[in-house]
């Protein structure tokens, strides 16, 4: 049960991690779709373990980083409609 709960707080990490490089306008050039889409990703298999490691606060906040950046992406979408 313990390594559930460190791979889930390494998936968070990394999350926060992406998100602030994001936020702060470094350019990911040629892989920013994919930098995208392992923020979306990571949460939601840090949730998955958090679960299998049964971690109530890893698992809120995974899920809450997974709600963020959904939020920003239909946001985004939004602008460019």
């Amino acid at each position: 049960m313990k390594k559930y709960n460190i791979f889930s707080t390494v998936c968070i990490g990394i999350f926060i991690i992406l998100f602030s490089l994001m936020f702060n306008g470094v350019s990911f050039g040629s892989l920013g779709r994919m930098a995208i889409i392992s923020m979306c990703l990571f949460p939601l298999l840090g949730a998955f373990l958090g679960i299998k490691g049964k971690n109530g606060i890893l698992i809120i906040l995974n899920v809450l980083a997974f709600i963020t950046i959904g939020y920003l992406l239909l946001l985004s979408g939004m602008g460019e409609a």
